[in-house]
């Protein structure tokens, strides 16, 4: 059986307790994590700690318990690595909508 890819994951403090178990939804997308990030900050910094949480434990994906944790960051995030939520798997390199205001 081949090891499961490393992931962060990413726990919005504001939001905790909405969402799934991380190391589920990890599972559930074949990842295992490996750190667990829990952030209060703004997307600017947000972005910048997950990115180099990536970097530094090499992972291949960040899970969140729901994509709501994930959302101001997404770009961020699957510019580096997959983005794995309850729902749904967003690979590295997802091209996000863009949406018109």
């Amino acid at each position: 059986m081949p090891r499961m890819q490393r992931a962060v994951a990413m726990i919005r403090r504001d939001l905790q307790g909405h969402g799934a178990d991380v190391h589920e939804v990890a599972e559930q997308h074949r990842f295992r994590v490996v750190h667990t990030l829990y952030l209060d900050t703004g997307p600017l910094i947000s972005a910048l700690i997950v990115a180099g949480a990536v970097a530094e434990h090499d992972a291949a994906a960040v899970a969140v318990p729901s994509f709501e944790h994930a959302d101001l960051v997404r770009h961020a995030i699957t510019e580096h690595a997959a983005l794995a939520t309850p729902l749904c798997l967003y690979p590295k390199g997802y091209r996000w909508p863009v949406v018109e205001l």
